[in-house]
């Protein structure tokens, strides 16, 4: 089964981090400091000791005692999934780590909370084996503005149900097995804003087996998605659901055979009962490529 991050440790990320007594990697409970203040969209830039500056968007959410989120600035249009979050009474420490064709770069956040609580000043810094590269970092809580309505609305309670699906696309390991099509049933909770979800399928003809866990967060809008595939693998993605037409998803790396692979979705939302997925991968840093999409359906 998928591990409950609302509950448990953090399987996926625990190899990567070590814990500290107020550390919570993304995925996992707070342990201390939990400041619900903190969750939302934080936006603004960062700017280096030569004056060049880059645009910044933090997006924070606290999923049933669990927190999470993204970080904007690496590649246009895309949003990276945190690593790590530390929350302290004054602010918080943040991590995410950036495949590159040169290796992982870890970026972190060292961000302290204003009193009137609108406002994050610190530095981030970008390491990539003994080098350091700092900027200066300022971002107030701020919503986006002029979003069409939605067409849907954004709870958890949409996924609730079973639904049936189709995919096409190439089986490339670790991340896919090929065109396939079975079921996805979602039950919720108890009154929680997670869905716990089982997939039956088939793949060539023979039967699989999958689970699925999402958790949304609705001040900020972000999803947590927990997958434990077929082959073993497991799958932690933070997907963004502030657009109310479309949810947009990145995995975190997954390591095989010395490789580093990654997985990055765009799910449609077309109406209450259908969506699509489309699903795209990169390989060590490289650049990200089609896999496949899937069509979805709700048959309850």
């Amino acid at each position: 089964m998928v591990p409950n991050y609302s509950r448990t440790g953090g399987r996926i990320v625990l190899a990567w981090l070590l814990l500290s007594p107020l550390t919570v990697v993304a995925g996992q409970p707070v342990a201390g400091g939990n400041d619900a203040t903190l969750a939302g969209n934080w936006r603004g830039a960062a700017t280096a000791a030569d004056g060049a500056t880059t645009a910044v968007v933090l997006a924070l959410a606290d999923v049933d005692g669990t927190w999470t989120g993204t970080v904007s600035g690496f590649e246009p249009g895309r949003d990276a999934p945190l690593t790590r979050v530390e929350v302290t009474d004054g602010g918080l420490l943040a991590e995410t780590e950036v495949a590159t064709r040169l290796g992982l770069l870890l970026v972190r956040f060292d961000l302290t909370l204003a009193e009137e609580g609108d406002q994050l000043t610190g530095t981030r810094q970008v390491i990539a084996g003994a080098q350091r590269i700092a900027s200066d970092v300022e971002l107030r809580r701020r919503r986006r503005r002029g979003v069409p309505q939605p067409q849907v609305e954004q709870r958890i309670g949409y996924f609730a149900g079973t639904w049936t699906f189709d995919y096409t696309g190439g089986e490339y390991p670790p991340l896919s097995l090929g065109t396939r099509s079975g079921r996805i049933t979602f039950a919720q909770r108890g009154d929680s804003p997670w869905v716990d979800g089982v997939v039956t399928g088939e793949v060539y003809g023979e039967a699989y087996e999958e689970q699925t866990s999402i958790g949304f967060e609705a001040d900020s809008q972000m999803l947590v998605v927990q997958e434990q595939l077929s082959n073993g693998v497991e799958l932690l993605s933070v997907g963004d659901w502030r657009s109310p037409i479309g949810i947009d998803f990145l995995t975190r790396p997954v390591e095989a055979d010395g490789r580093m692979y990654q997985l990055r979705r765009l799910l449609s939302v077309t109406s209450d009962r259908a969506f699509r997925v489309t699903e795209e991968f990169s390989v060590d840093g490289g650049p990200f490529r089609r896999l496949g999409n899937a069509n979805y359906q709700r048959v309850d």
